[in-house]
């Protein structure tokens, strides 16, 4: 009768720890597989071990971040990114404002420069994550199936978190534009002549530092109710223009289309459908590039992507000796892994924003 001699393992006996990390995924992927007894075997006994479940999780952290990479996140054109050093409330740095520069002559000294803090703009970072755990019930019926789908789960999570909390700041829980956020909601259907008087209406103002805003960058965002009226305005170059001729007769010319590079992105988001209430609504955001962009996403520096770790508490044995890992806590027989992400969305400039809840 063979035995299972998990020094021989690749967990343990690889030389480096990202190829030991390698080993432990390659054994979870082999041993989950229902057919294969023999793995099966040794992928319960490296359970018993606590370097293996530490391990497994480097592993699925890698996995996850690099799934994560491939989800899209429509809300990306309209976040813009800092990084702080704690989780506290920050002014926004006016990272846009700054002093120009003046030319130093021979002998002269630099003027000096300072950093524009914009009040009434905070932002911070927060902390989010999920647990999930594997029963000990699931790991002596061998059905790791759960737990092969963590990374993914973990990655699907953090990125749906941020595009609920962008979500949650654009609309109120009625499913309309929320009037705090944008600089003017009004209630007109999108049209070729609502969508430039809202170009316009942006362009024309005048923003915190006294300049115009201007029309560069914007993002129309819009839920499923327009995705064909957006196609119908933005995709055409050109246009029929029609005017009465001579003897009843209409004279058809083209031009260039007006709307034609006045919107940088389409941003197009089941998110927001689902929470919109009238599927024709409509809005204006500047973007991620622009010198007054609508949200800001803050991340703690070092912590970047998700952090994957595994909880170790089992206790000990009342006559001497620690449980091993693969028996789960010592509440409820599971092994937790932990799931967490650091970021924070707030509120940018909002000179820069328009909406209409679509008339």
């Amino acid at each position: 009768m063979s035995t299972i001699d998990l020094a021989r393992e690749g967990f343990r006996a690889a030389p480096t720890e990202n190829e030991r990390v390698l080993e432990a995924v390659k054994l979870f992927k082999e041993g989950k597989a229902a057919q294969n007894f023999t793995a099966r075997a040794r992928l319960l006994e490296a359970f018993t071990t606590s370097d293996f479940t530490a391990l497994l999780a480097k592993g699925f952290t890698l996995q996850a971040l690099a799934i994560a990479q491939n989800i899209t996140n429509e809300f990306e054109p309209v976040l813009f990114d800092m990084k702080v050093n704690d989780f506290n409330d920050h002014k926004l740095v006016d990272l846009w404002s700054g002093d120009a520069f003046e030319e130093v002559k021979e002998g002269e000294e630099y003027k000096a420069g300072t950093l524009q803090y914009i009040e009434k703009l905070l932002h911070r970072a927060k902390k989010h994550g999920r647990t999930y755990g594997l029963t000990f019930e699931l790991r002596i019926n061998g059905l790791f199936s759960q737990l092969a789908d963590f990374p993914r789960y973990l990655a699907n999570g953090s990125v749906r978190g941020q595009k609920n909390a962008v979500t949650g700041l654009l609309l109120t829980q009625a499913g309309a534009w929320q009037s705090s956020f944008f600089q003017e909601v009004e209630n007109v259907a999108l049209s070729r002549e609502s969508l430039l008087a809202a170009v316009k209406k942006v362009r024309e103002r005048k923003n915190h530092r006294g300049d115009r805003v201007g029309g560069d960058q914007l993002v129309l965002v819009y839920g499923d109710g327009l995705v064909d009226t957006v196609d119908a305005l933005l995709n055409p170059t050109t246009e029929e223009v029609r005017r009465p001729g001579a003897n009843d007769e209409t004279i058809v010319t083209t031009q260039a289309n007006p709307l034609n590079g006045k919107i940088a992105h389409r941003l197009q988001s089941d998110t927001l459908a689902d929470r919109l209430g009238n599927q024709n609504a409509w809005a204006l955001l500047k973007s991620n590039t622009s010198d007054l962009p609508s949200l800001i996403r803050t991340q703690v520096e070092g912590l970047e992507g998700l952090d994957i770790r595994v909880k170790k508490d089992q206790g000990s044995y009342v006559g001497g000796g620690e449980v091993p890992v693969d028996q789960g806590s010592f509440n409820d027989d599971t092994i937790w892994w932990r799931g967490r992400d650091i970021w924070g969305i707030d509120p940018g400039f909002k000179e820069g924003t328009y909406a209409s809840n679509g008339g």
